[in-house]
């Protein structure tokens, strides 16, 4: 049965996102890639973080292995995405992410463990958007900008800021929702 899930049409988009990462992070150096491709680049995982799910719920492809696979290779990918971009962000926030991560994965596998679920929230969604979209920034050339360096970096500090604090927010939401749920 397992195998058969894997051939599933939302399974095997998981496996390419994942493959097609390890291979373009093991090519390839960001600093080789123009910010704006970069920018594509984070977009294009960003947005395929979901599609395998939407696939899978609209055309009711719903599989256990799904349900595995899909929440470990998000981390997969976006830990990865994080270590590849890292010489773009200051160190802290970088820590700060992979705690959050590792948060995160200790409550997945809690919920694999015991064999409860906890329904993905929409404040989830938009915390993995901030995050997205502040990796982008962080990337982004301000002098394609044509604006002023220095308020530029200030303004993606504090988006970056802010990100990381709705971040842990919905994470630390997601902890106590799965404690209070499985007493």
């Amino acid at each position: 049965m397992i195998f058969k899930d894997i051939l599933l049409l939302p399974n095997l988009i998981t496996i390419s996102r994942l493959l097609i990462t390890i291979y373009i992070f093991l090519t390839f150096k960001p600093e080789d890639i123009s910010s704006i491709n970069l920018i594509i680049l984070i977009a294009i995982i960003g947005i395929s973080d979901s599609i395998d799910g939407i696939v899978a719920r609209k055309f009711n492809l719903v599989s256990k292995l799904g349900i595995i696979l899909d929440p470990v290779t998000d981390r997969i990918v976006f830990v990865l995405l994080i270590f590849w971009l890292a010489s773009f962000f200051n160190i802290n926030f970088l820590i700060l992410l992979i705690i959050r991560e590792i948060l995160v994965s200790i409550g997945g596998l809690f919920v694999l463990k015991t064999q409860k679920t906890v329904k993905v929230s929409n404040k989830g969604k938009a915390g993995t958007a901030l995050i997205f979209i502040s990796l982008c920034l962080s990337v982004l050339d301000p002098a394609l900008l044509n604006f002023n360096s220095s308020i530029f970096i200030t303004f993606v500090d504090f988006f970056l800021i802010f990100s990381l604090i709705f971040y842990y927010f919905v994470a630390l939401e997601y902890l106590y929702n799965l404690i209070n749920k499985n007493e």
